[in-house]
């Protein structure tokens, strides 16, 4: 059963091992900037961006098609078309980081000139390696997942995300220039991908399935799409603040343009497990159980999320040096996504099967973000990159819950608490305006 005891332990586990991942980094992040000066930050920021912004829509796509093949294969059959199911989905992931790496070789030129002014990309063949390695070896705690052992995924996330930190760490804390910390990233990443070898040649029957293969091609390209646009708003915010600023100001961008991590996993968490009761439940108690889940949600997602926002102007200069004040204002306009985060839309035409409208919504959103963004980084600077996300958030959250009531007739009224809803979004921002504006007045 699907949302038994034991499935919901395992998918905690999965929460467990994306928050080890954001801390994990964040802690990486807070040693470096200790060490070594803003250039050289911002030479692995850069290194990270690219690596993440050519794998991170192929990667989703693949995996979001792998958790739901597996529901229906072990369904139909067991332990063979499983087993044939895990080699085949990694044969497919393999591909794709073998064509992102070839992209990024063929488009070496266009890359240097989006991102760095047409100066050399940091450390291009440690990247190269990187990328290749790096983004198949997500596929272990998926895989785990699907087996149902938490236990696994923990003690995965434990030890891998602990030798990440102490190898990469060494580095400046032995005086060492930044370059080691690179190649320990990719030496981490290798050793992931030795890893998910084991693990597959333990659970997965080596066997080439070129119909599976097309099958899962078929089911995930829809998904690698809508990925695309909807998840390539960090990507274009960091290219265009590339372009228009030196690496020192790209890396204050970066450590500032983070959503709250908290935030994005429980609002995802609760997002996908309510789609499969817009299926199994009459639309009325689908939507009353979403509403429900929604109001606990923002009961404890609110009120944490503005202690963040009354810290972060305090934190931010201590945590990484003063040099990095300008990333709380950044961080600050990510936080107030919370306001759009937690109503849920999408979950109810996803769970109705409406899924046809995501690719031109994510469309207009990318059109809205790329075009406020070039404006706005130009009048009031780089923090008006983040006020283009934040209103690009807006319009796509509105066309949703326009496409809900339209194609479904149901209202907003029926699947969020809305005086709860607006109650709390206007304390957040309200708040927001006196911290950033009056009680911590820009510039710091």
């Amino acid at each position: 059963m699907i949302f038994s005891r034991k499935y919901i332990t395992t998918i905690s586990s999965l929460q467990f091992i994306q928050m080890l991942r954001f801390a994990v980094l964040l802690l990486i992040g807070v040693v470096l900037v200790r060490f070594y000066p803003r250039q050289e930050i911002g030479q692995y920021e850069s290194f990270l961006f690219i690596a993440g912004a050519l794998s991170f829509f192929w990667l989703r796509g693949v995996l979001q098609t792998f958790l739901a093949l597996d529901d229906q294969e072990q369904e139909a059959d067991a332990r063979e078309s499983a087993s044939v199911l895990y080699f085949n989905s990694f044969v497919l992931l393999l591909g794709f980081s073998a064509l992102a790496v070839l992209f990024l070789l063929i488009f070496k030129q266009q890359f240097q000139v989006v991102l760095n002014g047409n100066a050399e990309i940091p450390f291009f063949n440690w990247l190269l390696a990187y990328l290749f390695f790096g983004a198949p070896s997500n596929f272990i705690e998926y895989l785990f997942l699907k087996k149902n052992k938490p236990h696994a995924i923990i003690a995965y996330g434990l030890v891998s995300y602990g030798v990440q930190f102490v190898l990469v760490v060494l580095p400046p804390l032995a005086g060492w220039p930044i370059v080691y910390a690179i190649q320990a990233l990719v030496l981490v990443s290798g050793l992931r991908f030795v890893f998910l070898l084991g693990v597959l040649k333990r659970h997965a029957c080596f066997s080439l399935s070129w119909p599976f293969l097309k099958r899962h091609f078929k089911l995930a390209y829809p998904l690698i799409g809508s990925s695309l646009l909807s998840g390539s708003g960090q990507y274009i915010d960091g290219a265009i603040v590339s372009h228009f600023y030196n690496p020192e100001m790209f890396a204050v961008f970066r450590y500032g343009a983070r959503d709250f991590p908290l935030v994005i996993i429980m609002a995802n968490a609760l997002s996908h497990g309510m789609i499969p009761h817009f299926g199994r439940l009459s639309l009325a108690e689908a939507l009353a159980k979403l509403k429900a889940s929604s109001a606990r949600l923002m009961h404890f997602l609110f009120p944490l999320t503005l202690v963040v926002l009354a810290c972060s102007n305090l934190l931010f200069p201590v945590v990484f040096t003063p040099e990095y004040a300008l990333s709380a204002k950044i961080f600050n306009v990510y936080l107030l996504l919370i306001t759009l985060r937690l109503i849920f839309p999408q979950t109810i035409l996803i769970g109705r099967q409406i899924t046809g409208v995501f690719f031109l919504v994510s469309l207009g959103e990318i059109v809205v973000n790329v075009g406020l963004s070039v404006i706005l980084v130009q009048h009031v600077g780089v923090i008006g990159v983040a006020y283009a996300t934040l209103f690009a958030n807006l319009f796509e959250r509105i066309v949703l819950v326009y496409l809900v009531r339209k194609k479904l007739h149901v209202g907003m009224s029926q699947y969020v608490p809305v005086r709860l809803y607006l109650g709390y979004s206007f304390v957040f921002v309200v708040s927001y305006f006196v911290i950033d504006f009056l009680v911590f007045p820009f510039p710091l």
